[in-house]
């Protein structure tokens, strides 16, 4: 019979394992003495973060959040592989590709490990299904690929993102994780902004701002278009300042989302973008609405007026920001003239649009065909000088090139998503989760209003919020069962 027990067995083959990974230190010890640079030091400690992050995040999942606002944050810097070559302009490999998979990764893995069987329902999952499937069925006809192949497996991504947000998000500590990230890059995105506005250093050619009719080129931050990077600062400054209105924070907190909303203001007017202040604008109506504030909304518009008189005053370029803004009421009066150059050829884009879906009503002309097909529905009078050649209009792009099928399937996913989130809210009574929501409602609306002037379907704050508004409701929701 041996003198050992079982345990004393376990526990040597324990010892075994720790006195082989002493023998591992040692070695990498000896090395790093042999090897070692100034950068060694550096290394060591990216490496034990990089392992420490990890290991959080297969832990908790919802770490991965600020690093996703972060990646889609740098889109144009962000990129690693697609600025030249033959795949230029078709695909860009970016920051925010690797950390969705990451996201996977960590997700898949948290899920394997808690063992988790339930999962929450995808409520517009009806309307995206049949959305994709019409843009799948258009890919067997679009006379552009791969582009719309590309263009396809993105939107999937990004609807899969969505599903992966609402399941991420689910605690309170994960909802607050995402505020701070808006509060912390908001911010670094309008300082960034305005920096370029007042050096006169951008992303964005000057050429084709000059194209364009614009005096001033127009800030785009780390993006590599000005529309796209007025919408991260306005996905930042509505659920900042909806949480700042609705729910009672300390002291600090409290100045610190006030100073992230007005800085993000700032970066907002240095883009220039019309139609991201106008949905701005109709966002914070949103908020004031949902918030019982609709009162202030008067107060606001005059402070507004103000706040821009007095800017023309003392501020560089201000003078021009009142220009571009009184633009957005003078479209029609002023339309076809070369200061308008932009706002013209959206409409006759607008116009083209159309005429595709008359020629193609049911599946339309193929998803991504619009800019392979535009030279032959341009109207008469089109500047073909100008640099803009998308449709700029989702509702109307839809409609042109996946036809009233297509059209139905998205109108049915707007709608569902903003009427089912509003009847969830007024059941709401967690005070911070239902400020959160207000914001996040707020967003979906500005980005319809957004979208209706800018073809940016998959913008990833846009699926992002979508995720986000879904998972705080659900939290609501399970907070009030228990």
């Amino acid at each position: 019979m041996s003198i050992f027990t079982h345990t004393d067995l376990r526990s040597y083959a324990l010892d075994r394992r720790y006195f082989a990974a002493f023998l591992v230190f040692q070695g990498l010890m000896v090395a790093g003495s042999i090897f070692y640079t100034e950068l060694l030091p550096a290394l060591l400690v990216v490496s034990l973060l990089a392992v420490l992050f990890v290991t959080g995040v297969l832990v908790r999942p919802w770490l991965i959040l600020p690093m996703i606002v972060l990646t889609t944050g740098l889109d144009s810097t962000g990129r690693l592989v697609g600025e030249a070559g033959k795949i230029q302009g078709i695909f860009h490999l970016t920051g925010f590709h690797l950390t969705f998979g990451l996201m996977i990764i960590a997700l898949a893995a948290n899920i394997c490990l808690t063992r988790r069987v339930r999962f929450p329902d995808f409520d517009v999952k009806a309307p995206l299904f049949l959305f994709l499937g019409s843009i799948a069925v258009s890919l067997t006809y679009s006379p552009n690929q791969p582009e719309a192949t590309v263009s396809f497996m993105r939107i999937c991504a990004l609807v899969l993102f969505t599903y992966m947000v609402q399941i991420i998000i689910d605690s309170r500590q994960a909802v607050s994780a995402v505020l701070w990230s808006m509060v912390i890059f908001t911010v670094s995105g309008a300082v960034m902004g305005t920096y370029q506005v007042i050096t006169g250093q951008f992303h964005l050619p000057v050429k084709v701002i000059t194209a364009l009719g614009g005096n001033v080129p127009r800030a785009t931050g780390t993006f590599h278009n000005p529309n796209i990077f007025a919408s991260f600062m306005m996905s930042g400054i509505l659920p900042l300042l909806a949480v700042l209105l609705n729910y009672k924070m300390g002291r600090g907190q409290r100045i610190l989302f006030a100073l992230s909303t007005v800085i993000g203001v700032g970066g907002l007017l240095a883009s220039f973008s019309r139609s991201s202040w106008v949905a701005t604008m109709i966002g914070v109506m949103v908020i004031l609405w949902l918030s019982g504030k609709m009162r202030y909304f008067f107060i606001l518009i005059l402070a507004s007026i103000v706040f821009i008189l007095g800017l023309k005053e003392f501020v560089p370029f201000a003078e021009y920001i009142f220009e571009r803004f009184i633009s957005i009421f003078t479209l029609f009066s002023q339309f076809g003239s070369v200061g308008r150059t932009s706002s013209t050829a959206r409409i006759f884009l607008i116009i083209a649009s159309l005429d595709m879906f008359f020629d193609h009503p049911f599946l339309g002309i193929g998803w991504r065909a619009f800019p392979h097909v535009f030279s032959g529905y341009a109207p008469p009078g089109y500047p073909h000088w100008s640099y803009v050649n998308e449709p700029h209009t989702v509702i109307t792009m839809v409609l042109g090139e996946l036809g009233i099928v297509g059209f139905t399937a998205f109108m049915w996913f707007v709608c569902r998503t903003f009427f089912l989130s509003i009847g969830r809210f007024y059941r709401m009574q967690d005070s911070y989760l239902r400020a959160v929501a207000i914001g996040m409602i707020a967003t979906f609306v500005a980005f319809q209003v957004n979208q209706s002037f800018n073809g940016d379907l998959p913008n990833n704050m846009f699926w992002f919020c979508i995720g986000m508004l879904f998972a705080v409701q659900r939290l609501e929701a399970t907070s009030r069962k228990t």
